[in-house]
């Protein structure tokens, strides 16, 4: 029986095939595994003559390269609706973000960006398609305020449409390494203003409550005297308030907001959580309005559709529209009952960090707004005194 042929250097059996290795540049490098003796010869044959010419390319790298290429390829026509979801993805994924934000992003993406740049490829989406979309819904007419000269949709979705693309710059998204916004609309009013401004005098107020229907009167001193946003005030519990047998002691704590976006209790705006004292001509109303509409489960919520259920937003808005109409203040917004409480307590003295804390805000300049009631109060009260200097 004749003996085996010796195996080539570089050669070897392995499981009933042939195993080729090469040295190169000191290491070794697997050229694969073939079923015959001559297709392993021939593998290291031509390598070899690559490695004479100095034109040998180690497997390893040329498969690295081949995946890269086709990484290229998939990550070029990633669109705009694609990298979309990525980015809404890996917001709620971040804990420091709100539900209600991502939810609010995705119908702006939904409704004003995908149907026009969805299908577009990151790799060839540019400054001036951008800027003539948004310039597109610059022209369209306000859903809700026809007569408006503008509306309020370009600028929310510049938001989210500078956002999602500086993301996409950030983690090289579709190959995008940079891109140039266009110049933005900016926000401007799309709401007619209230004529005689946004704060109401204590008559006004009573006179808005007093319009209400009974379930919900007491929702316009608490938002105007205890500064409460709406979702702050329809989030409140019977177990929020507190020590309202004592004038010195009664508390209300805001710990949650309805949420109309994520349709559920969410705590409060960034760093909104606070505990504020209710003024003593809030405490009989409020103490009758918990007797007859809040039920008696801590958790019940304080202000109800009259059968002890959370009075939905819509219908607090409803009720609302209708008691500023008759009281002779059409234009007056809700969320203006705060300013007027905030525009109050500042006339009171209030300092800024007192203004921050009751209002609830972390932004100092928002805050300011009200402290320029006290210095109006200050002038007013600078000129009496020159009088009586005076005189």
């Amino acid at each position: 029986m004749a003996a085996p042929a010796k195996l080539p250097r570089g050669v070897t059996r392995y499981r009933g095939r042939y195993r080729v290795r090469v040295d190169y540049e000191g290491r070794t490098h697997s050229l694969g595994m073939f079923d015959t003796l001559t297709d392993a010869r021939a593998a290291l044959d031509i390598t070899r003559g690559q490695i004479a010419r100095g034109r040998f390319v180690p497997p390893a790298e040329r498969r690295s390269a081949r995946q890269a290429e086709v990484a290229r390829v998939e990550a070029q026509s990633m669109t705009l609706k694609e990298w979309s979801e990525k980015w809404l993805l890996a917001l709620e994924a971040n804990p420091d973000r709100s539900p209600a934000t991502v939810v609010s992003y995705r119908s702006v993406l939904k409704n004003h960006i995908l149907d026009d740049l969805g299908d577009i490829r990151l790799a060839d989406l540019t400054t001036e398609r951008v800027a003539d979309h948004l310039a597109a819904l610059g022209r369209q007419r306000s859903t809700r305020h026809p007569d408006a000269r503008v509306n309020g949709v370009a600028p929310n979705v510049v938001i989210v449409l500078r956002s999602m693309l500086n993301a996409a710059v950030k983690a090289k998204a579709g190959a995008l390494e940079t891109f140039d916004f266009p110049e933005a609309p900016k926000h401007r009013r799309v709401r007619p203003e209230d004529e005689q401004g946004d704060v109401a005098l204590p008559e006004e107020v009573r006179a808005f409550a007093e319009a209400m229907p009974a379930p919900l009167r007491i929702a316009v001193p608490l938002a105007a005297w205890c500064a409460l946003r709406i979702g702050e005030l329809l989030g409140l519990q019977r177990r929020d308030l507190e020590y309202l047998d004592d004038p010195e002691r009664a508390l209300l704590h805001v710990r949650r907001q309805w949420n109309v976006k994520a349709n559920a209790l969410t705590p409060p705006k960034a760093r909104s959580t606070r505990s504020v004292a209710v003024p003593a001509a809030l405490l009989p109303g409020l103490t009758q309005h918990l007797q007859i509409y809040t039920a008696s489960q801590r958790t019940a919520p304080v202000l109800t559709n009259g059968r002890g259920m959370r009075v939905s937003q819509s219908a607090l808005d409803r009720a609302w529209r209708a008691a500023r109409e008759q009281a002779g203040r059409p234009g007056f917004h809700f969320h203006n009952l705060r300013h007027t409480g905030l525009s109050k307590y500042a006339e009171q003295g209030a300092t800024l960090a007192e203004l921050l804390h009751r209002g609830g805000h972390t932004d100092v300049t928002v805050a300011l707004r009200y402290q320029h009631a006290t210095a109006q109060r200050d002038r007013a009260l600078t000129e009496l005194l020159s009088r009586e200097i005076d005189s």
